[in-house]
């Protein structure tokens, strides 16, 4: 699944996701999937999104414990949105 990080270890970032904000990983592969927000519930969804990513995937024990934190946390956003697009396609090819 990812390119920067192990499965294990991209899985253990959702769950801190999932732990801090239940729910937002849904929430994330819907807006994913959605070309142009526009609405005031998108708005504040991005917002919840960008919240969770900011507060919880710094505190994930490899990031924090790299050599350059600002660097895993970027390359762990990469590989989060590789696997909401790898659920995003799986479930396309499964309906």
């Amino acid at each position: 699944m990812g390119t920067y990080y192990t499965d294990e270890q991209i899985h253990e970032a959702i769950v801190a996701l999932e732990s801090y904000s239940p729910g937002i990983w849904e929430i994330m592969k819907k807006m994913a999937l959605i070309a142009e927000p526009d609405t005031d519930e998108h708005a504040t969804e991005q917002f919840a999104i960008v919240r969770a990513l900011t507060v919880v995937l710094p505190k994930v024990s490899f990031v924090a414990q790299s050599q350059d934190p600002f660097e895993a946390q970027n390359l762990l956003l990469i590989d989060v949105r590789k696997a909401i697009r790898a659920e995003i396609d799986a479930a396309k090819g499964r309906s």
